[in-house]
């Protein structure tokens, strides 16, 4: 399997991607680090149009996976109704996972630690996605991050993992665009740091600012989803200007203490983002900020 470099070698009209396209006129290659090189027919000869058709079987396999065919490729209604949903990102090693048995045992421990799972579907040879219903919210972040030296080392894997953020009240033609905007954010970290971590939703996206990266989709729900919420947006300025300290943000916002720590626990369930945590405020402070 090519690495990027090699393959615009090959074929320096393409593209690399984070996802392969849907759209008939290109053809997609799977590349080593979990990527896909994307190269219009139009500017193939016939035997590169040839190799690469040979390479696209590998997404063959796993575009007959419902998840995969909605979410990646848009195609078919949404598998199975949830909101609050979830995804968990999960970028490993190919290596120890060709062993179907290891594989096999490795999704095992990672289903037994998703107790909310809906489903989980290959990406490419180097990528999982696991799918949360998080209806009832469940954190998931923690037990990920105490488990993930054990994994490594067990199954001889270096994981990358991104828990997403928990998306609501998204219409079903949405839910495409937001999970590619946030693979892609994850895959442009993994590229840049390569290490073995479990990185929540509010750190890459913070970082996503500074880079050449489409975050649109995510700033725009992320607006809509605080909208939603009664009073929200001003308490989260009051939290930012009082340092994530909620009984003075509420002597601010002339609210009692419980009132606003009410605002906080139900914006918690809706979205996983917890405001007395400073990584999550800024996130939130900053869509607030673009909003106004």
């Amino acid at each position: 399997m090519l690495d990027s470099q090699e393959a615009l070698d090959f074929f320096p009209a393409a593209r690399i991607v984070a996802l392969p396209s849907n759209q008939p006129d290109q053809l997609n290659l799977p590349l080593s680090n979990g990527q896909w090189l994307q190269v219009s027919q139009e500017s193939l000869t016939e035997r590169e149009r040839y190799l690469l058709s040979l390479s696209s079987n590998q997404e063959e396999l796993y575009a007959s996976h419902p998840w995969y065919r909605f979410l990646v490729k848009g195609i078919g209604p949404m598998p199975q109704q949830s909101s609050p949903m979830q995804w968990i990102h999960v970028h490993h090693s190919v290596s120890a996972f060709e062993d179907k048995e290891v594989l096999e045992d490795w999704l095992e421990v990672m289903r037994s630690l998703l107790p909310n799972r809906l489903a989980d579907f290959q990406l490419t040879a180097h990528d999982r996605i696991f799918v949360l219903d998080q209806t009832t919210f469940i954190p998931i972040h923690a037990v990920l991050t105490d488990t993930l030296s054990t994994m490594e080392f067990d199954f001889s894997v270096k994981l990358t993992v991104l828990v997403g953020q928990m998306w609501s009240q998204v219409a079903e033609e949405d839910w495409r665009s937001l999970f590619q905007a946030e693979h892609q954010l994850f895959m442009a970290w993994q590229q840049r740091f390569q290490s073995s971590r479990v990185l929540s939703f509010g750190h890459v996206f913070l970082w996503g600012q500074g880079q050449d990266i489409s975050l649109s989709p995510l700033r725009h729900h992320l607006a809509q989803m605080i909208r939603q919420q009664d009073q929200l947006a001003a308490s989260i300025l009051a939290l930012w200007e009082e340092a994530a300290v909620v009984t003075k943000a509420a002597q601010r916002l002339y609210v009692h203490r419980n009132t606003l720590q009410y605002r906080l626990e139900k914006w918690l369930d809706v979205s996983g983002l917890q405001l007395r945590n400073l990584t999550d405020l800024a996130v939130c402070y900053q869509i607030v900020l673009e909003e106004r």
